[in-house]
């Protein structure tokens, strides 16, 4: 009898059940098409062939795109960008990844201190970064350059490797350390040849998230760069006030390649499945 009614109850709940699962599928896909979608009609309107931004397209035309490469003042602050992003990331990896093992695996006192100290600016907007940089630079007479910019984004950016190579750490068994040590291996032997090669795809996911924040910053990079020598952003940011035609468009939708061909190169390199280990 019990039997019955639990088949009976089961069977009864069964259409809750499947609306409930068409509800997630639902939002789900709908959540999916709030993060694509707008990159969808930026690419989509890079291809208009008339001098002004629409969608849908009239047409297909790839001559925003060559407008990109012929203008000198565009590449030269891609060259900017690339620059200034690979030296962000450089000195992030070189500071994130021995503070984030002390965080860990240390045992000194004010770990704790130390964690918030490195993880703070994580929780303040760039604007305030990028302004307190930029008095900081006038107090003591360092104006904005590519070195100002450099640090600044470094400050930024270096909370979000320290998150991710920590989460990588405390996954990982100690006892290897050990293992390595009492085979008669030194600390930093054992740091290079045990734990940094479990962390590369932790480090392969900062390196790329990095380059591609430090690449795309609009807030740090107005207020910190040279004006002689503008990234990226910052020239869009000028250009979008000025021009209204699908330029803009155009090196978006590059922006977006970039993006996917660093994530498909991580993907090859390590795989996308190891980077959440």
């Amino acid at each position: 009898m019990m039997r019955k009614i639990k088949a009976s109850s089961a069977q009864a709940m069964l259409p809750i059940d499947r609306f409930a699962r068409w509800v997630l599928i639902a939002v789900t896909a709908f959540s999916i098409l709030l993060l694509i979608g707008p990159s969808l009609i930026v690419i989509a309107i890079s291809f208009e062939p008339r001098a002004y931004i629409a969608f849908p397209p009239s047409g297909f035309s790839t001559r925003w795109y060559q407008a990109v490469f012929a203008n000198q003042q565009l590449l030269d602050s891609i060259l900017v960008s690339v620059r200034i992003s690979l030296a962000v990331m450089a000195i992030c990896l070189l500071i994130g990844v021995p503070a984030a093992f002390a965080s860990i695996r240390g045992t000194f006192r004010g770990r704790a201190a130390l964690n918030a100290f490195l993880l703070s600016p994580q929780m303040m907007p760039g604007m305030v970064i990028a302004i307190a940089s930029l008095f900081f630079g006038a107090y003591i007479a360092f104006r904005a350059s590519d070195l100002m910019l450099i640090l600044s984004l470094s400050v930024f950016c270096l909370p979000f490797v320290v998150r991710i190579v920590m989460a990588r750490l405390a996954d990982l068994d100690p006892l290897l350390d050990e293992a390595s040590a009492n085979l008669g291996a030194g600390k930093l032997e054992t740091f290079v040849r045990v734990t940094l090669p479990q962390l590369a795809p932790a480090i392969c996911a900062a390196s790329a998230f990095t380059f591609i924040e430090a690449f795309d910053n609009v807030t740090v990079s107005l207020f910190t760069s040279d004006v002689r020598a503008r990234p990226l952003p910052v020239e869009l940011y000028y250009l979008v006030q000025f021009d209204s035609s699908p330029i803009i468009a155009a090196i978006s939708s590059l922006e977006i390649g970039l993006s996917f061909v660093v994530m498909l190169i991580i993907a090859k390199a390590v795989g996308l499945e190891r980077l959440g280990r």
